[in-house]
């Protein structure tokens, strides 16, 4: 069975084989892309979770430590109703 794939394989024609390769080698790189993947999607969560923290902890401050800060009543608003997939102060 070998020897026929490879003669086929030889003299031009298309067998099994050729797709066999194919579709192995397409499921070896949607494994590897998985594994590549995973690490960025938990960097993601992760950032999201940060987010979220940060932003709970804004809404939790008074007027006086958002003035020991330097930040508005109207900054404070925009930033709390900014997604959370957006990015939070500048470099981040």
């Amino acid at each position: 069975m070998t020897t026929v794939r490879i003669h086929s394989l030889t003299h031009g024609g298309t067998t099994g084989a050729v797709k066999a390769v194919i579709v192995t080698t397409a499921i070896q790189l949607a494994k590897v892309r998985r594994v590549i993947m995973l690490p960025s999607i938990v960097r993601w969560l992760m950032k999201l979770h940060r987010n979220h923290r940060s932003r709970q902890q804004l809404a939790r401050l008074d007027s006086r430590l958002l003035e020991d800060i330097g930040i508005s009543e109207a900054q404070r608003q925009a930033c709390l109703r900014k997604p959370l997939w957006k990015l939070q102060g500048p470099g981040r």
